[in-house]
């Protein structure tokens, strides 16, 4: 028998990890330890260790040796344009799939998330914004009809830290996001796809 409650807490943990690497509130080269880490979320060290493991295989940490494990390093310059082009490559095959599913989609978690984003925008709480502009694009990811194609996008997306710099105004984040989301509640395949291009160039 599964543990829903041990899996709950593990994923939860995983992904308060997760969020705080590709924000960069842990920095490239950060230790982890399991008891500091226990102690933190006031679990037993299990759903720590699972998460780490986790983390591990996704790339976002280094496993050493009788020293436990610490945040990965950043892609290097030069290899940034490619990883971004398979970022995109990945990201516009998962948009095609889920708008190939037409109204089967349900895009109430799509609007839900829409509105933390606009909330985090208007208080400028960058980390939330990355919290649920990686949201927005994991749910395609999760959605569409391609299964797998998370695991791999993560595993590229882990060497990045997303940068805001282009943004004059967090607020066009949102709005790039609603531009989206309003072409795929039409059924507007060729118009989602170019707001989505926008969005991850």
């Amino acid at each position: 028998m599964i543990d829903l409650d041990f899996k709950r807490v593990r994923d939860q943990i995983t992904d308060h990890l997760r969020h705080e690497i590709l924000t960069g509130q842990l920095s490239e080269g950060a230790p982890l330890r399991e008891v500091r880490l226990a102690e933190r979320f006031q679990v037993s060290r299990g759903p720590i260790r699972d998460a780490i493991l986790q983390l591990t295989k996704e790339g976002l940490l280094e496993s050493l040796p009788n020293r436990g494990a610490r945040v990965g390093r950043v892609w290097d310059d030069s290899l940034r344009p490619l990883m971004l082009s398979m970022r995109g490559e990945i990201e516009t095959l998962a948009l095609r799939g889920l708008l190939d599913l037409g109204s089967k989609v349900d895009l109430k978690p799509f609007h839900k998330n829409q509105q933390n984003l606009r909330i985090a925008c208007e208080e400028g709480d960058l980390a939330a914004v990355v919290k649920y502009d990686m949201e927005f694009h994991r749910l395609i990811l999760k959605t569409c009809d391609h299964p797998g194609v998370e695991s791999v996008w993560l595993s590229i997306m882990s060497g990045m830290r997303l940068p805001y710099s282009r943004h004059k105004n967090l607020m066009e984040v949102h709005a790039e996001h609603g531009r989206v989301l309003e072409c795929m509640e039409r059924g507007d395949a060729e118009a989602a796809l170019e707001a989505f291009q926008a969005n991850i160039h």
